[in-house]
């Protein structure tokens, strides 16, 4: 028996893909760091090659290295996301005065609920 997905279904889907990328989003720039806890699966690693040195951070490193960071404005935007089944990445931009941050994100659906998986950065001076 084949199954259809309605365009509602698709829409739906595709909002909750971007809830955690939008909580990384909006949170990171103003440090909300329950907002963007919530936005990654626990067991998560972020990465980027400092110095041509690859440096990881699990959440709990990463989130006290963001509290300790400069409160700096932005600009973000998701540049692309696609999904297939019960995974998904998304490519997105943080665009500080100096610098850009592109960052690219693994996610996974588990229990009905999207979370980023892993995040690799690239900084980018402007």
């Amino acid at each position: 028996m084949e199954t259809t997905t309605t365009k509602t279904e698709i829409e739906a889907e595709k909002q909750s893909i971007l809830l955690p990328i939008n909580d990384y989003l909006e949170g990171r720039p103003v440090k909300d760091i329950e907002r963007i806890r919530r936005a990654f699966h626990p067991d998560a690693y972020i990465r980027m090659v400092v110095d041509g040195k690859l440096v990881q951070w699990t959440v709990p490193q990463y989130l006290d290295a963001v509290d300790k960071a400069a409160l700096l404005g932005c600009q973000t935007e998701i540049l692309s996301f696609t999904w297939d089944g019960d995974t998904a990445s998304a490519q997105v931009q943080m665009t500080f005065p100096t610098f850009r941050f592109i960052d690219r994100f693994n996610l996974v659906k588990l229990e009905g609920k999207w979370l980023l998986m892993d995040k690799i950065s690239y900084r980018q001076p402007l």
